[in-house]
């Protein structure tokens, strides 16, 4: 409906609009009329009807008291005064029919009792009123009444508004046929004037205005417009006079561009070649069939899958060449690096990247490059490298077993301290008083109890041998502990030596340790020696959780910091030598052990290359110790640092160690 209607002329258009309207407003009068003509009828036909049902009801009353049922009927005779009631009834107090009228023959059921009121449906009335004696409701009459008269009364008023409607509608016609031009004749003009200039393309033409209202401003628009487009038809044609030349210079230069281009391609010691996404030869610059030797021929023919073949038949893998060119045309968009070889032992890097235009993938443009030189020279650097790491790792082995000297070392310096106390201890034990006191007993064996008893010498011998042994008691004591720590360190020796073979197959085993035995340990290998020098011990222990390390290595580096810090005490001038250990948190997933003493000290020049391999400061140190301390260090995930405020002013070594995720729970 609405194409059709927007396919209609103007005048149609306009005819029609006036001629709906005017239909509109007569179906509505009309709805409205009848509607209120309806409403007032059926008012009057209640008000009329339920005046008789009361009247009726009044009568009856006397009837209902004395239980007479045909005064009643006599009663409701009355209604056949009214031709539209159709039925009437009337109830006793207990709702059943007392009383009938039918206007026809035939009867009907009248309805159950209902309270006062009227229903309309089925084009008839039915109305109750309740019988009353008094303020006592004793009976109910009820009345049906047929609407005909309202049906004919509707009938008539829709002859009447078909015959308005018919007059009105050829009324609407004949004035909007007049009137409609005075609209339709300018835009009608007007559409003639612009189809002739789309036609004719004379923009030349104007059209007519004839009034001031909204047709002559669109009228005085569409001239304004004739004239722009004028002026730029103008323009357009002065333009188009000189695109000849335009064109012929564009074209010069294009010739001239692209010449400079195909040189730059060509000058290139690279093969390129530009494809369309279904893999289709675009171009392709001189290099790219010098490097694959594809002869003249195969290019002519312009069949991408002959060059693809003849290529394939180069390669050493040409299943794979062929499926990995299957996937690029799959994925156009993706870039790639890949060496590809030959069978005559050259090597071709492909290197692949997507055309765009406009952020859209047209293609793609690969570049070959023989790379047989550079593959050459890599075979020779990974020789020559293969030979380094060879001499590296004998350099490697050389470092180890100075580790291994350097470590054994220091454990030694215990050893002999250790060893040198034994003897010292050996030399100068009170075991020759036993010697002694058998020599005054053997000349006495006879008489022995008497000797002892009587003798001023025997006497004392008793007390002599429980000195004696309270003294050899003393030295087994003293024996025992420098012979327990002389075990320990060969047995620290042994293991150094193991942990160091161990390097060739795998790392040293974690276990969980305590820092403060571990600590504790590295100390006792240099307790002796400390306590020759009177040097005093300060025992710093915060309560720190236990660390998951390699106990050997630790041990190592507290070995080596505190033999440092012995040897930096030896050659102090200070008369109250002192060595601090402390082993505090760090933060809640690190520990830190320090060694601190109040020595030699370390000049701010030696602190930046104090842990590189070899650098020492001691006149028989081989500089191996601090180096491979910090290299364990830095190996379990921890690190090894250094302070000192200068010569004389002591230093303090710091290793800090990770917490293994365990001991954090």
């Amino acid at each position: 409906m609405t194409s059709f209607f927007r396919d209609l002329s103007i005048r149609r258009k306009q005819m029609l609009v006036i001629t709906l309207t005017s239909i509109v407003a007569l179906l509505l009068a009309c709805a409205a009329f009848v509607s209120y003509d309806v409403l007032n009828f059926r008012a009057e036909l209640v008000e009329r009807i339920g005046g008789i049902a009361e009247v009726i009801a009044d009568h009856s009353t006397a009837s209902l008291d004395f239980s007479d049922p045909k005064t009643a009927e006599q009663t409701l005779g009355a209604l056949r005064t009214e031709s539209e009631i159709v039925s009437g009834c009337i109830y006793d107090r207990d709702g059943h029919v007392f009383a009938e009228f039918h206007r026809d023959a035939v009867k009907s059921v009248p309805p159950p009792v209902r309270g006062a009121g009227h229903t309309f449906g089925g084009g008839r009335m039915q109305l109750f009123r309740p019988i009353t004696e008094g303020s006592e409701t004793i009976g109910t009459i009820y009345v049906e009444t047929s609407l005909q008269r309202l049906s004919r009364r509707l009938g008539r008023y829709a002859l009447i508004a078909g015959l308005v409607f018919a007059i009105s509608l050829m009324a609407a016609l004949i004035l909007s046929s007049r009137l409609q031009r005075v609209l339709s004749d300018p835009i009608l003009r007007l559409a003639k004037i612009a189809r002739s200039v789309a036609l004719d393309k004379n923009y030349s033409v104007r059209a007519t205005k004839t009034s001031e209202d909204e047709l002559g401003q669109l009228i005085d628009g569409f001239n304004e417009m004739l004239a722009q487009i004028q002026q730029r038809d103008n323009a357009l044609q002065t333009a188009r006079d000189n695109l000849e030349n335009r064109v012929e210079e564009r074209t010069n230069e294009l010739a001239n561009s692209l010449s400079l281009l195909n040189a730059t391609l060509n000058s290139t010691a690279d093969g390129i070649l530009a494809v369309d996404l279904s893999g289709r030869i675009i171009c392709h610059n001189d290099r790219y069939p010098e490097i694959w030797g594809i002869p003249p021929e195969i290019l002519k023919k312009g069949r991408n899958e002959a060059v693809i073949d003849y290529c394939a038949s180069k390669i050493e893998d040409p299943q794979g060449f062929l499926k990995r060119i299957q996937e690029m045309l799959l994925r156009p968009e993706e870039e790639s690096l890949e060496v590809i070889t030959l069978r005559d032992g050259r090597f071709i890097e492909r290197v692949v990247h997507p055309q765009l235009m406009n952020g859209k993938c047209v293609g793609r443009v690969l570049m070959f490059r023989d790379i047989t030189e550079r593959k050459r020279a890599e075979t020779n650097l990974q020789k020559a490298n293969a030979e380094l790491v060879q001499a590296s790792r004998q350099a490697g082995m050389a470092e180890v077993a100075t580790n291994v000297l350097h470590n054994v070392g220091n454990v030694l310096n215990s050893v002999n301290t250790s060893a040198s106390v034994v003897m010292d201890q050996v030399r100068s034990s009170k075991m020759k008083g036993v010697s002694r006191v058998v020599d005054l007993l053997e000349p006495h064996l006879d008489d022995l109890p008497a000797f002892l008893a009587n003798n001023n010498r025997g006497s004392q011998i008793v007390e002599y041998l429980k000195t004696l042994s309270t003294f050899l008691a003393q030295e087994q004591a003293a024996m025992f502990k420098e012979m327990t720590g002389l075990t320990k360190n060969i047995e620290h020796i042994k293991q150094i030596v193991a942990m160091q073979q161990s390097y060739a197959k795998a790392s040293g085993v974690e276990e969980i340790q305590s820092p403060v035995l571990l600590v504790e340990d590295a100390l006792r290998i240099h307790i002796s020696a400390l306590e020759k020098q009177n040097v005093v011990i300060v025992r710093d222990y915060e309560k720190v959780p236990d660390i998951v390390a390699d106990k050997h290595k630790v041990l190592q580096i507290l070995i080596n910091l505190i033999g440092n810090a012995k040897y930096a005490l030896t050659e102090t001038q200070n008369n109250r030598p002192q060595a601090t250990l402390t082993v505090k948190a760090n933060g809640a997933n690190a520990i830190r052990i320090s060694v601190k003493d109040n020595g030699i000290g370390i000049a701010p020049e030696n602190l930046v290359r104090i842990f590189s391999h070899g650098f020492t400061t001691r006149k028989n140190g081989h500089g191996f110790g601090l180096h491979s301390g910090f290299l364990a260090a830095k190996e379990m995930g921890g690190s090894l640092s250094v302070q000192s405020d200068g010569p004389g002013r002591g230093a303090v070594f710091t290793l800090e160690l990770p917490l293994n995720a365990r001991n954090k729970l």
